[in-house]
């Protein structure tokens, strides 16, 4: 069902916890006791699912891509990009991409073009190899150098000379453990070092060190493949993967957030593909001891959520998905938003210049669209 939340979001009261809650263990979630703020709803112009929402530098967000029909069976508008003015609240028109895709990835270059890689042209069909690029005035889409391997369900990763690492993926029914590194300066992706195994809809983040750690996944892409609990770290200066912990268990469809200590968290996904088996939990990763520990629970379980948990600038994080919204602050989950009417699986969220976090799309369990979008303040 494509859903205009509007009436509905604008009634939503965003809560905070007043004063310290006694919880030695620090996995209780906080429930609001009082609204200070209220999300504001809307209407993007396009329903999407398995799009991509990215900031730009001089404020606006654009969305690209997804599945925009209901069955999330085929993306016949997801070359339509859309871009969120945040000074009048309202989405306009973007440049259209050369070829329509969904799943894929869209990463901020440090010049402020946005780098969108790979994902499905339709259900059903091959992943793609090809790469475009939006410029900085998002008034236009310039194709790029093509991956030299077709990818959806990877990740991309902005490292801190400016370059995009691109792990892993699936094409076909193969997991991938191949890796490319794109160069802005020229367009082109280079093969680097493979992973020690295949690997997709797994989790990657930069960390404070340079290094970007990649957790979880599953080594294949169709039912009864195994699924991973373990977690790697790339050395972009040599070249290298390491081994660094084990989650939990075996975990898919999750996401990875970095924090302020220069460690990550690892929320939300799945056990198996069972909606019993979605996650609430989340792993807190120590690059001093490359180990993980048991880190908060969330207010609810949380899966295929890559692209809807933002960092602020603060080391707060807000985890969209589900039926709500929570931030994550000083060890624990807050619930921020809960909407029993909006199911949101694949949305993806992106902070606005005046704090606040915009999550737009989804679909339900029964892979309803819905083009209803809202901006929470987290205080």
């Amino acid at each position: 069902m494509r859903t205009n939340s509007l009436a509905l979001a604008l009634a939503i009261a965003v809560a905070a916890c007043t004063g310290p809650v006694d919880d030695p263990g620090g996995d209780r979630v906080r429930q609001p006791v009082a609204p200070p703020t209220a999300a504001s709803g809307m209407t993007m112009m396009l329903p999407r699912a398995a799009h991509t929402a990215t900031a730009l530098l001089d404020g606006r967000a654009l969305i690209a891509g997804g599945c925009t029909t209901d069955g999330c069976g085929g993306t016949p508008a997801g070359g339509r990009t859309e871009l969120f003015d945040p000074g009048r609240r309202a989405f306009v028109p973007g440049p259209t991409l050369a070829t329509p895709r969904g799943g894929h990835t869209a990463t901020a270059l440090l010049d402020g073009r946005v780098l969108i890689v790979g994902g499905y042209p339709d259900e059903g069909r091959p992943p793609l190899a090809s790469a475009e690029i939006v410029d900085r005035a998002a008034t236009a889409v310039v194709p790029s150098g093509s991956m030299g391997t077709r990818r959806g369900a990877h990740t991309a990763t902005r490292l801190a000379d400016g370059t995009v690492l691109v792990v892993g993926g699936v094409d076909g029914n193969r997991a991938l453990s191949s890796v490319e590194r794109f160069d802005p300066r020229t367009g082109v992706f280079v093969r680097v070092a493979d992973l020690p195994g295949p690997r997709a809809v797994h989790g990657a983040v930069l960390l404070r060190d340079g290094r970007v750690l990649v957790v979880g996944g599953q080594a294949g892409s169709s039912h009864g493949v195994a699924l991973l609990d373990s977690a790697l770290v790339y050395d972009p200066a040599r070249d290298v993967w390491h081994e660094a912990g084990r989650l939990p268990a075996p975990t898919y469809k999750l996401a990875v957030a970095p924090l302020l200590d220069g460690g990550a968290l690892v929320v939300g996904g799945q056990l198996a593909d069972d909606r019993a088996a979605r996650l609430a939990s989340t792993a807190v990763f120590d690059p001093r001891t490359g180990s993980f520990r048991p880190g908060p629970t969330m207010s609810e379980p949380r899966y295929k959520i890559s692209d809807a948990v933002v960092a602020l600038g603060d080391g707060r994080l807000v985890v969209a998905g589900g039926f709500g919204v929570d931030l994550f602050a000083g060890g624990r989950f807050t619930q921020l938003v809960r909407d029993p009417a909006i199911e949101r699986q694949s949305p993806a969220a992106v902070a606005l210049p005046d704090g606040s976090v915009l999550v737009t799309g989804g679909y339900s369990d029964r892979t309803e669209i819905t083009s209803s979008a809202v901006i929470v303040d987290p205080g």
